[in-house]
């Protein structure tokens, strides 16, 4: 079995999903996570100087990442965790993109990735594996392709409160109330999740 093929096994052992490509001579694995009520991957909250903590990030990815990490440094590759909690910061790396070119999934009509039994409920991170180019997982970085999942359903589009979400395309990022932070409730964070609660893909 090949050092790639371990590490990829390892991850898929701990996560819901995983994934393998190539960016800039280094393999990037992804591990997606599924979302829901006993497991809210969606918690963020925001301290005294408004800055926002993914409270959900550290308690369900994090120690299995770094487990991830370090199991991954036994085989003798050098690893890095990127952002926090591998969630990357500003343009650092896309995970969607990233995600579709390693085979989690692909593109949906609400922007998000879509997996196949997990839809859009799967939330992403990734460790980059650096001087070392594994085989891919996925289709690679090849431009986008129109998913048959959503073919002519526009269930999100539909349910946007805001208008904004065209196929494919958010169309102003700044008026889309998933950016929007607002709670009852002191230091908790909470966004609209209208399109992908809508989405058909994936549910049970």
């Amino acid at each position: 079995m090949s050092t790639g093929e371990q590490v990829i096994n390892r991850a898929r052992k701990l996560f819901d999903a995983a994934g393998i490509t190539v960016l800039d001579d280094d393999s990037i694995l992804i591990v997606g996570m599924e979302t829901s009520p006993e497991r809210d991957l969606d918690d963020f909250i925001r301290d005294e100087k408004r800055a926002f903590t993914i409270r959900g990030f550290e308690v369900h990815i994090q120690p299995l990442l770094e487990s991830l990490a370090d199991y991954t440094r036994g085989l003798g590759l050098s690893v890095e965790i990127p952002g926090h909690c591998g969630y990357p910061q500003g343009n650092e790396l896309n995970l969607k993109r990233l995600a579709v070119a390693a085979g989690l999934g692909s593109w949906g009509k609400n922007t998000m990735l879509l997996h196949p039994y997990f839809g859009p409920r799967i939330r992403l991170a990734a460790l980059r594996i650096t001087g070392s180019v594994m085989d891919g997982t996925g289709p690679g970085l090849d431009g986008f392709k129109q998913n048959l999942s959503c073919w002519e359903c526009t269930a999100c589009i539909d349910a946007c409160p805001v208008g904004v979400l065209e196929p494919y395309y958010l169309r102003d990022t700044r008026a889309c109330l998933a950016n929007t932070a607002r709670s009852p409730d002191p230091g908790k964070v909470e966004c609209c999740d209208l399109c992908w609660k809508v989405c058909p893909v994936g549910s049970r």
